[in-house]
C-alpha cells in the first residue's frame, strides 16, 4: 500500500483542537436527536476552557472551527489529484493552498473520526466502550454477556423493574440471562427501536448517520421481539434464529429475511464476511478495526460491489486486495486515515 512520506505536520494541539470541534457538533446532534434542548454548558464548556487556556490554543480551535464549516463546499473530486503532488507541496496543515484543500479537509475527518473523538463521544454517553480494532466481552449484573465489537459503545441502566441496554453506536451480541418472576425483562435499545429477548442470544448493530441512520438485529438462538419504533408500536416482530431485519435509509419496511449465520457472527471469530456489498458499506466495517478511518473518494467507487472474507487483524491486506480487484489506488497516511481513489 502506497504511503504518505512528506505529510503534513499535524501536532497534538491540532488533533486536540479537531476533536473539541467534532465533540461539540456531535453532542448537538445527540441533544437534536433525542429532542433535548442544550441548557447546560457542561460539554461546550469543557471545550472553551480548552481554548482559553493559551492563544494558540483559541487560534488553533477556531481554525478547526472555520475549517469544518467549509467541509461542505467541498468538490470530493479534487482528491483525484496525486496524493504526492498534495503532500509535496510543504503547506502546513491549517494553511493550505486550493489544489489541496479538499485533501487537507478529509484529512481533518480522518484525525476527528480517527484517533481522539470516538473515546470523547462514546466515552460522554457510555458505560462501557471499545477502540478500533478492539473487540471485548463485558458480564453484566445479572449474569449477562454482551461481546461489544471494535468502535462501539453500550449504555446499562438496570433497576429492580427493567433491564435496559443502550447501543449508542456500533454491533453487540448479547448473551442474556433469563427473566423470571423477580427477574425483569431484557430489552436492547437502538435508535428508535426496542428488543427484547424471549430466548438467549442475538446480534444488534446500530450506525448513527446524517443520511439515515442504519440498524440491523439478527436472532441467533430462540427468539427476540422487536419494535421497530417504539414511538409507534403498533408492530411487533418476532424473529426466531436465522432471521434479520435491516431498517435504514437503504430499507423502507421492516422485512424479515433469511441469514446466514455463520457469515453474520462472523466478526466473533475473527473474520469478516462480505457478499456483493457495497464498497462504502464494507469501508465502514473495515474502519472499525483500522489504524483510522478508510475514506472512498467518489461516489461511484463507493457504490462498487465487494465479495470476500478477511481477517480482522489483516485489514491492511484487505484493503490491498479490495483496491486490486476493483483497480482503485490506495494511499495511505500512517496512523491516521487510508483513501481509495478512483
Amino acid at each position: 500500500m502506497a504511503q504518505g512520506n512528506n505529510r503534513h505536520n499535524i501536532n497534538e494541539m491540532d488533533r486536540d483542537a479537531a476533536a473539541w470541534v467534532i465533540h461539540d457538533h456531535a453532542v448537538d446532534r445527540e441533544n437534536i436527536r433525542s429532542g433535548n434542548a442544550r441548557t447546560t454548558p457542561t460539554d461546550h464548556t469543557s471545550s472553551t476552557d480548552w481554548a482559553q487556556t493559551s492563544s494558540d490554543h483559541r487560534d488553533a480551535y477556531d481554525s478547526a472551527s472555520k475549517l469544518w464549516d467549509e467541509l461542505a463546499l467541498l468538490d470530493p473530486n479534487q482528491l483525484r489529484q496525486s496524493p504526492t503532488a498534495a503532500n509535496d507541496t510543504g503547506l502546513g496543515f491549517f494553511h493550505y493552498g486550493v489544489r489541496i484543500a479538499a485533501f487537507a479537509a478529509i484529512v481533518l475527518i480522518a484525525v476527528i473520526g480517527g484517533l481522539k473523538a470516538p473515546d470523547l463521544l462514546l466515552r460522554s454517553f457510555a458505560d462501557h466502550s471499545t477502540g478500533r480494532g478492539e473487540i471485548t466481552t463485558i458480564t453484566l449484573a445479572d449474569g449477562s454477556r454482551v461481546m461489544l465489537d471494535a468502535a462501539s459503545a453500550i449504555d446499562v441502566q438496570f433497576s429492580e423493574t427493567a433491564r435496559t441496554v443502550k447501543l449508542i453506536s456500533g454491533r453487540a451480541s448479547f448473551d442474556v440471562a433469563s427473566a423470571s418472576d423477580t427477574v425483569p425483562p431484557f430489552v436492547v435499545r437502538a435508535g428508535q427501536s426496542a428488543t427484547r429477548a424471549l430466548g438467549t442470544k442475538f446480534d444488534v448493530e446500530y450506525m448513527p448517520d446524517d443520511d439515515g441512520d442504519v440498524l440491523s438485529i439478527t436472532a441467533i438462538e430462540h427468539q427476540i421481539e422487536l419494535t421497530p419504533n417504539v414511538e409507534h408500536r403498533q408492530e411487533t416482530l418476532i424473529l426466531s434464529p436465522g432471521e434479520q431485519v435491516t431498517l435504514g435509509k437503504h430499507e423502507v419496511d421492516s422485512t424479515v429475511r433469511q441469514v446466514n449465520l455463520a457469515t453474520s457472527t462472523s466478526w466473533q471469530s475473527g473474520f469478516l464476511v462480505f457478499d456483493h456489498a457495497k464498497l462504502s458499506d464494507v469501508t465502514r466495517t473495515l474502519s472499525r478495526y483500522a489504524e483510522g478511518p478508510i475514506v472512498v473518494a467518489s461516489a461511484d467507487l463507493a457504490n462498487r460491489e465487494v465479495s470476500g472474507m478477511f481477517r480482522i487483524d489483516k485489514i491492511d491486506q484487505a484493503v490491498d486486495f479490495i483496491s486490486e480487484g476493483l483497480k482503485a489506488s490506495s494511499y495511505s497516511i500512517p496512523h491516521v486515515a487510508t483513501f481509495l481513489i478512483d
